[in-house]
């Protein structure tokens, strides 16, 4: 099979068999997958990993019992595989595993590729009113969603995201749909002009200069606490999405002195993503730059890695 590989500082395009499901696990023909943030900052050496490489994705699973009800169906898939044995494990903790493995991320071959296995009790059926496109975004769309998992956003809140890239705008989206007020920050008009359709209030950086209750820090950037520190009213909340490679030095003086709760945040429930995609009430589909062949994938993740680029896909039909 054809698979998008990173190895020793490289990304190239190569030919693997096709796997084989162990145990549990089910054989998945990838229909169309989303090329992330997380897939370029590991390109810059994030968590150092080396394989196939892709974590959003949609197919369809072709390597089962006949009998089994996932057979010939279309699925999504959450990422993290966890060893259920380990003593954060024994507490619940199944995303902070010990010892994780993470669909295209740690330790596991992901998504970029015509096949890629998973264990069943990661597979979640795609409704027949969720296009191929759309279902591709559970995975941010479920990342989103666990903000409101993680932490009691009041009805009256306002709730600031910054950053608009795709997972600020996803973010947004999905806040919005839950009948929050909310303001996204960002650097980009043609990127804010996203959420134009929706009653979400868009300023550049540097145009908002009031304190909020609550803050999601979404720019990608090492600076992007430090925005979120003074924009955050007294005793309000910042939740953390980005991942960023690289050291910072950030002074959280603010964060004591204001008594602030700082809370990170990834992942997220698949279930309800996919309620909420079925609903249809986010652009999702205006975010989509491009659409390339699985075989284009490394003119794909150039086109993903430049300035101003939103979602890029890859399609495997």
């Amino acid at each position: 099979m054809k698979a998008l590989v990173f190895e020793k500082g490289k990304l190239k395009l190569v030919e693997r068999p096709v796997p084989e499901p162990a145990g549990d696990e089910v054989l998945i023909k990838v229909k169309m997958a989303g090329i992330c943030n997380t897939d370029l900052e590991i390109m810059k050496g994030y968590l150092n990993f080396q394989g196939i490489i892709g974590h959003e994705f949609t197919g369809t699973v072709v390597g089962a019992d006949k009998d089994d009800e996932l057979y010939g169906r279309r699925v999504v898939g959450s990422i993290n595989i966890p060893c259920y044995h380990c003593s954060v494990c024994q507490q619940g903790l199944y995303n902070h595993c010990l010892n994780i493995k993470c669909l295209g991320i740690r330790d596991k071959d992901g998504a970029f590729a015509e096949y890629l296995t998973l264990k069943r009790e990661n597979l979640y059926p795609v409704p027949d009113e969720v296009n191929d496109r759309e279902a591709v975004f559970t995975e941010p769309v479920a990342a989103a969603i666990e903000i409101i998992e993680k932490i009691h956003i009041r009805p009256t809140d306002r709730v600031l995201v910054l950053g608009d890239g795709k997972l600020g705008l996803i973010t947004a989206m999905v806040l919005h749909s839950v009948g929050l007020e909310v303001i996204v920050v960002g650097k980009h008009r043609e990127k804010l002009a996203v959420l134009s359709d929706m009653d979400i209030q868009t300023y550049l950086t540097g145009e908002f200069h009031e304190r909020v209750q609550v803050v999601i820090e979404c720019t990608g950037s090492s600076s992007g606490l430090e925005t979120a520190l003074d924009l955050v009213q007294p005793e309000g909340k910042i939740v953390l999405k980005t991942t960023v490679s690289g050291k910072n030095l950030i002074n959280l003086s603010k964060a004591a002195v204001n008594e602030l709760m700082i809370l990170g945040s990834r992942c997220g429930p698949f279930a309800p993503a996919l309620r909420l995609l079925k609903r249809n009430n986010m652009a999702l589909e205006k975010m989509i730059d491009s659409v390339y062949r699985l075989e284009d994938g490394v003119k794909a993740m150039e086109r993903a890695s430049q300035k101003g680029v939103l979602k890029v896909l890859l399609e495997n039909y």
